[in-house]
């Protein structure tokens, strides 16, 4: 594998996963710097942001440069309009929709389940940049659609009893239903007292009602809810320094806030491998591989010049406070 490969998936996932390392200082040589596109739109009338920073040495610590002179475009496919995209800071490129009218289309399924199978989800939103990038003007394109999510029904709590080893613990199921029929895939997010779970091994995918790619989407005929290790993927994940130190998962008076956020299947398996990268570890790791991206370069100059993932995410949200101490759970 590349050097460049390395660099990519080291800054794209500063973006969404920050975690703190040790600063070393390691000769190596320069690999040739890329754009790393951080492209997530969805339906919520907000402001929508595209960010692009640029690959740096892989022991740099400093924040990767941002790619400050670009223009972004995001095509309307189906209304014929375009979004301009303008330079904020920090690298990010911002749009805000004037009304609600104006807020992103969610695609109907299965009336409107019209994919070619070709990967590109070509059919909603088109993404275009051009930038002057390490003296090439760079241009690329990438496709993506928003899909259907789940409402959350609600979620629940329980208190499990104390054991030898461990004190009362109080965790937290997520219920919701996925949909009938096949490649549903979501990204859930949770927030404990407004801090996003934020461990790599906290990133929680589900396709369709599994936390994995399945066959379970081409047999259930009805939305049916999800799997246990997918509801309970909203409890933090405990180092082994915080269980030997009986760190609770959630306790009384805590807030807790989840999302669903719909994805589409590149971008599903763009987050798996990108998880899997993320956790891997140790004298015997899989070393680490390039992690596909949707993004297209548009002429010869701009091929190898740009990695990262394009997605659009229909939001579903719940939030709860635990005011009381949760019922034990069911023997």
């Amino acid at each position: 594998m590349t050097f460049k490969n390395i660099q990519y998936i080291i800054y794209f996932f500063i973006f969404t996963l920050i975690s703190c390392e040790d600063v070393i200082t390691v000769d190596l040589a320069t690999g040739r710097p890329q754009i790393v596109v951080d492209g997530w739109i969805n339906n919520k009338f907000e402001t929508q942001k595209i960010r692009l920073v640029s690959t740096t040495g892989y022991f740099n610590s400093d924040a990767p440069p941002y790619v400050e002179n670009a223009t972004v475009k995001i095509h309307n496919l189906v209304n014929n309009t375009t979004m301009d995209f303008t330079y904020d800071k920090d690298g990010y490129y911002t749009w805000t929709p004037a009304t609600l009218a104006d807020t992103l289309l969610v695609r109907q399924r299965p009336s409107d389940f019209d994919r070619d199978s070709d990967g590109l989800y070509n059919n909603y939103y088109r993404l275009e940049v051009t930038a002057e990038f390490t003296g090439v003007d760079v241009h690329f394109e990438a496709f993506t659609s928003l899909e259907r999510t789940p409402v959350i029904d609600s979620l629940t709590f329980k208190t499990q009893v104390a054991s030898d080893d461990y004190p009362e613990v109080i965790y937290g199921e997520l219920w919701a239903k996925d949909f009938a029929g096949p490649a549903d895939c979501y990204w859930i997010k949770t927030w404990k007292n407004d801090s996003l779970l934020n461990k790599s091994n906290e990133m929680s995918l589900a396709f369709d009602i599994t936390p994995g790619r399945s066959d379970y989407g081409d047999v259930i005929k009805e939305d049916t809810y999800f799997i246990p290790p997918v509801r309970n993927s909203i409890n933090p994940r405990l180092s082994d320094d915080e269980q030997e130190a009986k760190k609770p998962l959630y306790q009384i008076n805590d807030s807790v806030y989840c999302e669903i956020h719909s994805m589409t299947e590149n971008a599903f398996d763009f987050m798996s491998q990108a998880k899997s990268q993320m956790s891997n570890g140790g004298l015997f790791a899989t070393p680490l591989a390039n992690v596909p991206s949707n993004i297209l370069a548009l002429d010869s100059k701009s091929d190898g010049l740009v990695v990262g993932v394009f997605c659009g995410s229909a939001i579903s949200s719940k939030g709860f406070r635990i005011k009381t101490k949760p019922p034990y759970e069911e023997k």
